[in-house]
């Protein structure tokens, strides 16, 4: 059987729309743009990230870490009830994300030419899981069609987690194919384990030094869609 999994963050949506809301909220200052707080942020994110699947620091933790490591850079000092107050802001916009133009599209085409479709995504639970139900796509995956890096103590790019993929779908690596937007988790990740990749780069990012090259590059939800329709009509 034919099969395309989906990351979630960034692939399935906007991940910056929520962040954006609860910084002009809680942190908004003339001299920082967002798009450098987000820089930042996203570096402070990952470092939490890691330190949370390693069971080094607690999610309630990683969230006043990211927030307080980032301001402190920007030459900003927080509480921690101030962080804890910019995480209760951020996870109520949260609950307001909306998928990106064109995904419910591309699932309607792929269940209806019988394409298995799952998600594997890194992060906690139940983040990851309550995502999906926000962006109204629980129609599309139920619960045991998502793979959350979290709850099996192995993130992607290692490929454990994709055999996990592959025992648990039933995959064939040669009918496979993930597509993402990170180069790193998701292209290298994916294409070690022998399956085919989507890079869905809408930001314009620079390809990582690696063997490792994804099979098809597209830099919209539109072309993705297009080059979907194509390859499964």
């Amino acid at each position: 059987m034919q099969s395309v999994i989906f990351d979630l963050d960034d692939t399935l949506y906007d991940r910056t729309q929520p962040l954006r809301k609860a910084f002009l909220e809680q942190v908004d200052h003339p001299n920082v743009s967002f798009e450098h707080f987000y820089r930042i942020y996203q570096t402070y994110s990952d470092i939490a990230f890691e330190q949370v699947k390693d069971q080094q620091m607690t999610l309630e933790e990683s969230h006043i870490f990211r927030i307080s490591e980032t301001l402190l850079e920007l030459g900003m000092k927080i509480s921690k009830e101030d962080a804890l107050s910019f995480q209760t802001s951020y996870a109520h916009y949260q609950q307001q994300i909306e998928p990106f133009p064109f995904i419910q599209e591309i699932l309607d085409f792929l269940q209806d030419q019988g394409v298995q479709t799952c998600i594997m995504t890194n992060g906690p639970t139940p983040n990851q899981r309550n995502k999906v139900k926000n962006l109204g796509l629980s129609s599309y995956f139920n619960p045991e069609e998502i793979i959350v890096s979290s709850e099996e103590g192995v993130a992607k790019p290692d490929r454990q987690i994709f055999n996990i993929a592959e025992q648990r779908f039933q995959l064939m690596k040669e009918q496979t194919w993930y597509i993402g937007d990170s180069y790193h988790h998701d292209i290298v990740g994916a294409a070690s384990s022998g399956w085919k990749t989507i890079w869905l780069n809408q930001n314009n990012q620079k390809p990582i030094d690696s063997p490792y090259r994804p099979t098809k590059s597209v830099i919209s939800t539109l072309e993705l869609k297009e080059y979907l329709m194509e390859l499964f009509q």
